[in-house]
């Protein structure tokens, strides 16, 4: 209200009220047009700030923002995963497929030892099926016979 009341006066009208010189009337006068000035400027650059900080000045970037990394952004990395985790799991079953294929699987043949109900019964492995060692019976045999002939 000081300076409403003193910014309109002229300098012989502060200096006749208030009792002082012109040179102090004339400071005090232009101190009030300083402080009004300097009130005016703070109240426009609080205005200012306050419509930068406003929701409807970071409302639209956030909203841009957001929609690119989530909805255009996002949808494609997922895409991406997706498409190399199936071509990585479709190339592991292939690799797997092929290796089955590569070597034939061998079955251990138990071979009993000794039967019986009375005792449990004792089992040894062998790395050949029964017919493998027939035939190498035979083949044992076969050399016999012609070392003997």
């Amino acid at each position: 209200d000081l300076t409403e009341l003193l910014g309109g006066m002229s300098v012989d009208r502060i200096s006749s009220i208030c009792g002082l010189s012109t040179e102090e009337a004339t400071a005090l006068s232009t101190t009030i047009e300083f402080s009004h000035q300097a009130t005016h400027l703070l109240n426009r650059a609080m205005v200012g700030l306050r419509e930068v900080l406003a929701c409807e000045t970071f409302n639209p970037i956030y909203t841009t923002f957001v929609h690119q990394a989530f909805c255009v952004q996002g949808v494609s990395g997922l895409t991406y995963i997706f498409s190399t985790t199936l071509v990585i799991s479709i190339f592991s079953m292939v690799m797997i497929m092929f290796r089955a294929a590569l070597y034939p699987i061998k079955e251990p043949y138990v071979q009993p030892v000794s039967r019986s109900e009375d005792t449990i019964e004792v089992v040894e492995y062998s790395k050949n099926s029964p017919g493998e060692e027939h035939a190498e019976v035979e083949r044992a045999l076969a050399e016999v016979e012609r070392a003997l002939v």
